[in-house]
């Protein structure tokens, strides 16, 4: 039994519009692809500034609530099956105080606020902390890492080269850069081929803006 916070449910294959690609593409070692862009985070970036909130949190809030309404991001592999689950959160890399990271969970709130308040607790435990993984670490939780110190054209995300892998979505960002008065963030976002193309991958990042600007 695969421990989860969320409800899933079996996508079946025979007959799904994917099932082809899916059988192809989960024959590779590896069959994640990634795309390396940016996103304007201008609006964000004033409303944290105006409210005193972490941008960083901010925006993983955002990665959260676009990749929710994207469908093809809310599917797993798990035991041969495809499933689609009703909710995900996410977990990001945390610096410690010993310099090390902590792959950190950061539950899901609709609020923005609600979402900071408690990813800022969050954050001020993971790094007194000696674990690897801190707090819950399931196949509804999301894959992030934030790289602040450098801007960057690509990142990869360290992967088990095993038949087992769930195909959970990878997100890195970078340092952000201010050209022209606007706010940009690296972003570079990891997909299993089996699981979502090129497409989905655009539906994300439409949602990713509307999201940044509803805010």
């Amino acid at each position: 039994m695969i421990e989860t916070c969320y409800s899933k449910e079996i996508i079946p294959l025979e007959g799904w519009s994917r099932e082809e690609t899916f059988r192809f593409f989960s024959q590779f070692p590896n069959p994640f692809f990634n795309v390396h862009t940016e996103v304007e985070l201008t609006p964000l970036y004033n409303m944290c500034k105006s409210q005193k909130l972490s941008l960083s949190l901010a925006y993983m809030h955002a990665t959260l609530q676009a990749a929710r309404a994207t469908e093809n991001l809310l599917y797993r592999v798990e035991q041969g099956q495809v499933v689609k689950y009703n909710g995900v959160d996410i977990s990001s890399t945390v610096l410690r105080d010993d310099h090390n990271i902590s792959f950190t969970h950061f539950p899901y709130h609709p609020n923005l606020q609600d979402f900071c308040q408690e990813g800022s607790a969050i954050i001020a435990e993971a790094r007194k902390s000696r674990k690897l993984f801190f707090g819950y670490s399931g196949n509804d939780v999301l894959h992030a890492t934030t790289l602040p110190w450098f801007t960057y054209k690509g990142m990869e995300h360290a992967l088990p080269l095993s038949q087992d892998e769930p195909g959970i979505p990878k997100f890195g960002f970078g340092k952000m850069e201010m050209r022209d008065y606007k706010v940009y963030l690296p972003l570079s976002i990891g997909l299993h081929h089996g699981l979502a193309d090129g497409y989905h991958m655009h539906l994300f990042i439409e949602n990713l803006n509307k999201t940044i600007n509803q805010y």
